[in-house]
């Protein structure tokens, strides 16, 4: 039944959007795609590049202003999703910077997005830009559903001595898988959790942060491959 009324619901929406395009219809009809109209294209390519500038110089300065950056960050996501429905996402540093801006949303489908991103600019030849946001990616999308993450990206702090912690691990998954994808070890993460809490005494023997995380399964990322 549910789904019923989601379908009708949808089925109307685009119905009611038809009619509002459809007087202009063959004027649509005859606009280039991005990927022809090359001048449109660069202008949204340049335009995704200020965007992400804008969204790393917002991370620059300390303290940062959360109730100013976090508006902007919203803001920087909308205009990004408009670029790529727009069809001007075309180039490698094109789907690194759309995955820059997305790792900075507030839902686990932007975080989904920025592994789909990464990994498409990579396979168009990106390697400088960040390539680990394709496992960041996975393990921002996995703690946010409640899930415990593969690659060891993910971090918190504990409410006692606001000792740095790691987020649960998905134990199930090869440690030789992860190094392989990542070039990194495990005990990588645990030494950065180590090195937080150096002034921090009570924290000495802090490894995992206690956050209740479901276990992982192949089947909570069927698409990916990454098992």
């Amino acid at each position: 039944m549910k789904a019923d009324i989601l379908l009708l619901i949808l089925l109307f929406s685009l119905s009611v959007f038809a009619d509002k395009v459809a007087p202009n219809a063959t004027i649509q009809s005859q606009q280039k795609t991005c990927i022809e109209d090359q001048e449109r294209q660069k202008q949204r390519s340049d335009e995704l590049q200020k965007i992400v500038a804008e969204d790393q110089a917002d991370r620059t300065t300390r303290p940062i202003d959360w109730n100013k950056v976090g508006p902007r960050d919203m803001i920087r996501i909308k205009r990004v999703g408009e670029i790529f429905a727009e069809g001007c996402i075309v180039q490698a540093k094109d789907y690194a910077a759309a995955a820059l801006v997305f790792q900075h949303g507030d839902h686990p489908d932007h975080y989904l997005q920025v592994y789909l991103w990464q990994k498409r600019a990579v396979e168009l030849g990106d390697k400088e830009d960040h390539p680990d946001l394709m496992y960041s990616g996975i393990d921002r999308y996995l703690v946010s559903i409640g899930r415990r993450q593969l690659f060891a990206t993910q971090y918190g702090k504990m409410k006692k001595e606001n000792c740095r912690c790691l987020q649960a691990i998905e134990e199930s998954f090869p440690e030789k898988r992860r190094t392989e994808l990542t070039g990194r070890a495990l005990n990588k993460a645990f030494a950065f959790v180590k090195e937080g809490n150096l002034d921090r005494p009570a924290c000495a023997e802090i490894r995992f942060c206690d956050t209740p995380l479901l276990p992982t399964t192949k089947a909570d990322l069927p698409f990916t491959g990454l098992w």
